[in-house]
């Protein structure tokens, strides 16, 4: 049994344990009170089923609107996930895909955000969370009123009311804090749990405490799902500095291979980001050969070029024309310029920028260029410095 921390120091209640979805068939049947749009007159026609891939809105399927009713059907991904109907104009309906009948309550379509989800178990777990939310929200609204009431006299005069309005609010902070660690400590092997994180606490809380505490508290098996991962590099990246593990992230190489950066753990990772336009990045690359040259013998060193550019032909006849090609050299990209996730990851605000990971992913130092590189790689190859 996996140390609960804080969690369960504070909260000693009883479990649910929820598995992930088995990528079974689902059913989506959703129905509308009111069928039009806010800004305009226009009816709810066409809806569509959409899921967040590296950042973008995917839509995945859609579905005809009929008598204000509309469904899905499919087959639901292996892992439950968070996806949203769409095709309104003001907000979209929120959900977790699984296998089994999902019902989408009677909703106004002006208002698609307020709409509540039940019937599997996921959906079913975020709709008792999202009452939870209410009646705190509710508790901090009337806590406040009441507040206002009592001190009616000095309510204007923001220098003698804002210590109450201060204390009410840290109180009512506190509120949400508790509520909300009990319910992923009662959830705990819910993917739900990783969603109530990412979009709640993560901003009530500094970034060790999520990692020790909040994260430590779930089931391993949550490990693999992506918005694990998704928290993970987000907090890698709050705090990122030598010693410090560096986020990971999923690019492709030139020939449509997807590749992880935590694929090369194990060895030390020159990670260099550039692009073919980028003058003082191919100012680099003498340098880089000479490390490569080094590096022959060792198995333990690469080098992995993360590239900016957003056309493929610029970014492989550079790598072609240069000849940047070596066994230890691995090149990846996801052509989407400085909206890159790993450029995000890693604050990238100008290349060349280059990280230096030890073979457990943690940072050793950033920006090495020209000789100081090599010879801080020299070194290492040499066992001259370890930071194993």
């Amino acid at each position: 049994m996996m140390k609960r921390n804080i969690l369960f120091l504070i909260l000693l209640l009883p479990l649910t344990l929820v598995g992930q979805g088995k990528g079974g068939k689902f059913t989506i049947q959703g129905t509308m009170t009111i069928d039009s749009l806010r800004n305009t007159a226009a009816k709810v026609s066409m809806v569509y089923l959409s899921h967040e891939v590296d950042g973008q809105a995917v839509v995945v399927d859609s579905a005809k609107v009929k008598n204000k009713q509309f469904t899905f059907k499919g087959t639901a991904p292996v892992m439950t996930e968070a996806y949203t109907i769409t095709g309104f104009d003001n907000g979209a309906v929120s959900l977790f895909l699984e296998p089994g009948n999902i019902i989408v309550d009677a909703f106004d379509a002006r208002f698609p955000v307020g709409a509540r989800v039940r019937g599997t178990e996921s959906n079913d777990i975020y709709a008792t969370y999202q009452k939870l939310n209410d009646k705190v929200s509710e508790n901090a609204r009337l806590a406040m009123k009441k507040l206002m009431d009592e001190h009616a006299d000095i309510v204007d005069i923001p220098a003698k009311f804002m210590p109450y309005q201060t204390a009410v609010f840290n109180a009512n902070t506190l509120a949400y804090k508790i509520a909300s660690m009990k319910f992923v400590a009662q959830h705990y092997q819910s993917p739900v749990s990783l969603y109530i994180i990412r979009y709640g606490l993560m901003h009530v809380f500094v970034p060790k405490f999520v990692e020790r505490e909040l994260l430590r508290a779930l089931d391993p098996s949550l490990k693999s799902h992506p918005m694990y991962r998704e928290i993970m590099n987000m907090l890698r990246s709050s705090t990122l500095k030598v010693g410090n593990e560096g986020p990971d992230f999923t690019a492709v190489t030139p020939d449509g291979k997807t590749m992880n950066l935590s694929d090369l753990k194990g060895k030390y990772v020159l990670l260099d980001f550039w692009a073919s336009w980028c003058g003082p990045c191919r100012r680099e690359f003498p340098f880089m050969k000479q490390v490569l040259k080094l590096s022959e013998g060792h198995d333990n060193f690469v080098i992995l070029s993360y590239s900016i550019d957003s056309k493929k032909p610029e970014w492989t006849e550079c790598i072609a024309k240069n000849e940047l090609t070596h066994p230890h050299w691995l090149h990846v990209s996801t052509l989407k310029g400085w909206n890159s996730d790993a450029a995000k990851l890693y604050k990238v605000e100008a290349v060349p920028r280059t990280v230096l990971l030890n073979p457990k992913g943690q940072i050793v130092a950033f920006d090495l260029r020209g000789e100081e590189m090599v010879n801080k790689i020299k070194n290492i190859l040499e066992g001259v410095e370890t930071y194993e």
